[in-house]
């Protein structure tokens, strides 16, 4: 195996270990914080429901296995998207400013998270149970994903006009394109019948629950890369 090789696989296997701490870590999060408010969100269904003389929904799955559900799928979460981190950052090492590992692992990790998570959170935010027909379940997915690939497309295009030194036209670009993809997007179609300060309060957790992730994330992998950083320098 060449050093290349090897190098490209280190990288890798540094972001993919660096996504499953970070999606241990929101996985650890919301399972403290966010939970009981999830269980306040399904108690409020409950008796909305029994207010209009409906019937009590029967999960199909209980909550206890939908807790280390969560848990599972935030690991299965962190190590996709820390294959995926680990891609991007092959493909955009030499473009990244020449800062410590730490830095640039974080510099990555923010665009990223912005694009594929914070800012397609601002426009379609999170919902407890109880918010959202299941007829547009859909609909609402295909929204979220298409608003996530119209911030990639536009943070790349910025980025390539960046790295050419036509810095204003990047910035220019970059706010002129979200701000015509965020009004041109459709809302949520759906209403919102719970209490909104149980509604702002998940949406609150959710959110902080992304900052953490990408932020770990980033971290992480700038912390797992330096041993690779020292070894290239040795060879030098």
């Amino acid at each position: 195996m060449t050093t290349a090789m090897k190098s490209r696989g280190s990288v890798l296997k540094a972001a993919v270990v660096a996504g499953l701490i970070a999606g241990g870590a929101a996985a650890g999060f919301h399972f403290l914080f966010t939970e009981p408010v999830i269980e306040r969100a399904i108690e409020t269904e409950e008796q909305l429901a029994q207010a209009r003389g409906e019937a009590a929904k029967v999960p199909l799955v209980d909550r206890r296995t939908q807790r280390w559900g969560l848990v599972l799928g935030l690991l299965l979460y962190g190590a996709m998207w820390g294959l995926l981190f680990g891609l991007a950052f092959r493909v955009m090492e030499q473009r990244l400013p020449p800062w410590s590992p730490v830095k640039r692992g974080f510099l990555l990790a923010l665009l990223a998270g912005w694009s594929v998570a914070i800012f397609p959170f601002v426009k379609y935010p999170a919902n407890p149970p109880g918010v959202g027909e299941p007829e547009t379940i859909w609909y609402r997915q295909a929204l979220y994903i298409g608003l996530i690939g119209l911030t990639v497309a536009g943070t790349a295009l910025a980025g390539w006009l960046w790295a050419r030194s036509q810095r204003a036209a990047a910035v220019l670009l970059y706010v002129g394109f979200l701000t015509a993809a965020f009004l041109a997007m459709p809302s949520n179609p759906d209403p919102i019948r719970m209490p909104a300060k149980l509604v702002w309060t998940f949406r609150g957790l959710s959110l902080a629950g992304l900052v953490l992730f990408w932020g770990v994330l980033g971290m992480a992998f700038g912390w797992l890369t330096r041993e690779r950083l020292r070894r290239r320098e040795t060879w030098r």
